[in-house]
C-alpha cells in the first residue's frame, strides 16, 4: 500500500485524469461543431453545457493537486477548504450539465406545453418529474435514463444537501478506534485548559490530539441523515465519466430527432 490507495489504484486514477482531459476536448468539440436549429439551443450548448464541462475538469485537477491521493499527512485547514470549494463547485456544475442537456433538447426538439406555450423554468429537466420533456424522448433514450437512475439519485442527493441542507465537507482527519480513549482524554484536558485561559497548554493538547488522527480522502454531508462517506478522488472521476456518457447519449438522441419522420404507408401511397 502507498498511503490510503494501492499502487494499482493510484495508476488507474492517473490514467483516469488523462482520460478526463481527452474526453472533455472531444465532447466539447462535438457540441461546438454541431449545427443547431435554434439560437437558444446553441447558447445552451456553448455557454451552458460546454462552459460547465470546462469547470468540471479544472475542479478535478484542483482537488488532485491540493490533496494528492498519495499524501499520508494531515493537510492544513486552508488546503481542505480549497479542495472542498472545488468539490462543491463540481457537484453543482455536474447537475447543471444535466439540466443544460435538457434545455438543448427542449429548444432543438421544440418541446412545449400541450397548449403550445413555452415550458416554464421549473418544467425542464431529465428527471422523472419532468413529464412533458420525458415523453418527447425516444424509447432508447428513456431506457438509458432508467439505467442511470441510481447515479442520478446520488448526484441529486448531494446537490440538494449542498444547496438546501448541510454542505459537503472533508473531515480534517479521523481517529482509529484504538485511539478513541486517548483522544477523548486529550479533548477533556484541552477543554479544561481553554476554560483556564492556558492557551499554550491548549495548543499543545490539540496538537497531541491531531497526532492520533489520520487523513482519509472522504467527503460527506450530514451525520444524522445517514449520508454516505465517499472517496472523493475516485468519485469525481467516475462522475465526470457519467456526465460525458450523458452528453454523448444526448448527441445520439439529437441525431435521431434530426432524422426525417417516416411516412405512414397511406401517406406514401398518395405521393
Amino acid at each position: 500500500m502507498v498511503g490510503y490507495f494501492s499502487a494499482d489504484a493510484l495508476q488507474k486514477m492517473k490514467l483516469g485524469r488523462d482520460d478526463v482531459h481527452r474526453q472533455f476536448a472531444d465532447l466539447r468539440e462535438q457540441y461546438f461543431s454541431r449545427k443547431y436549429k435554434t439560437d437558444r439551443a446553441r447558447e445552451y450548448a456553448f455557454h451552458g453545457f460546454g462552459r460547465r464541462l470546462g469547470t468540471l475538469v479544472p475542479a478535478i485537477d484542483q482537488v488532485f493537486e491540493i490533496l494528492p491521493p498519495e499524501r499520508e499527512d494531515i493537510p492544513e485547514r486552508d488546503q481542505v477548504v480549497d479542495a472542498t470549494i472545488a468539490i462543491q463547485s463540481f457537484v453543482f456544475n455536474t447537475f447543471g450539465c444535466l439540466d443544460n442537456l435538457a434545455w438543448i433538447w427542449v429548444f432543438e426538439r421544440g418541446v412545449r406545453n400541450d397548449d403550445g406555450t413555452e415550458l416554464g423554468l421549473k418544467r425542464v429537466g431529465l428527471g422523472k418529474g419532468y413529464k412533458q420533456v420525458r415523453r418527447s424522448f425516444s424509447k432508447q433514450f428513456l431506457q438509458y435514463l432508467e439505467s442511470r437512475q441510481d447515479w442520478f439519485d446520488h448526484i441529486k442527493d448531494f446537490r440538494d444537501s449542498l444547496a438546501h441542507r448541510i454542505p459537503l465537507y472533508i473531515p480534517p482527519y479521523v481517529v482509529q478506534p484504538d485511539n478513541h480513549d486517548e483522544y477523548n482524554r486529550l479533548e477533556q484536558e484541552s477543554g479544561d485548559a481553554l476554560r483556564l485561559g492556558d492557551f499554550k497548554a491548549y495548543d499543545r493538547l490539540q496538537s497531541d490530539q491531531q497526532k492520533l488522527g489520520v487523513f482519509r480522502p472522504w467527503m460527506t454531508h450530514s451525520q444524522f441523515e445517514a449520508a454516505p462517506s465517499v472517496v472523493f478522488h475516485t468519485q469525481l472521476l467516475n462522475d465526470y465519466v457519467t456526465v460525458d456518457e450523458f452528453g454523448r447519449t444526448m448527441l445520439e438522441e439529437l441525431g435521431r430527432s434530426d432524422e426525417p419522420t417516416p411516412l405512414h404507408p397511406r401517406d406514401a401511397a398518395s405521393t
